[in-house]
């Protein structure tokens, strides 16, 4: 606030000061808001002056109006926002669901291809192992029937050798 060097030349001059200082502090000039701008001139002139007073906020239901509906977009945008973000969760869910029942299915298929593996190379197994008892049975048969027949060849031999032979001299 400004101050003033006044030379006053009576009392009344001095009260009729002060009492002007006391009504400029009682009325205020209409302040600037952020919500609100200041009043244009062709608002403030007119046949009365006080068009507003202070206090007064003439756009209070505009603006009450204004931010209900902002309230109830912002709302409706947190709504829509759940529901896609549950229907994305659910589509992940899904998705893995899909992917375990996939994953379960094709470990089943490599379980079923391994024990058919394992069986098949049990009875290869199984069917070289019976071929190769049966060449051992028929070879040790064989060396059993040989061995039979050099011994009996054996047998004759020293049956003849051991009979008297006539001398043919």
């Amino acid at each position: 606030m400004p101050y003033y060097l006044i030379i006053y030349s009576s009392i009344s001059d001095e009260l009729e000061f002060f009492f002007f200082i006391q009504l400029k502090l009682i009325m205020k000039r209409t302040k600037e808001t952020i919500f609100r701008q200041h009043p244009e001139w062709q608002q403030r002139q007119g046949i009365s002056g006080l068009k507003e007073f202070d206090g007064e906020d003439l756009q209070y239901d505009a603006r009450n109006k204004y931010n209900k509906e902002q309230q109830k977009q912002w709302i409706q945008e947190q709504i829509q926002e759940k529901k896609r973000k549950q229907e994305q969760e659910k589509a992940e869910e899904m998705a893995y669901a899909q992917q375990t029942l996939e994953i379960n299915r094709f470990r089943g298929m490599l379980q079923d291809n391994f024990a058919a593996r394992k069986t098949d190379i049990g009875v290869a197994a199984k069917q070289t192992n019976l071929q190769f008892a049966k060449e051992k049975k028929d070879k040790e048969e064989r060396d059993k029937q040989e061995k039979l027949q050099y011994e009996k060849n054996e047998r004759d031999l020293l049956l003849e050798r051991g009979r008297k032979q006539p001398y043919n001299g």
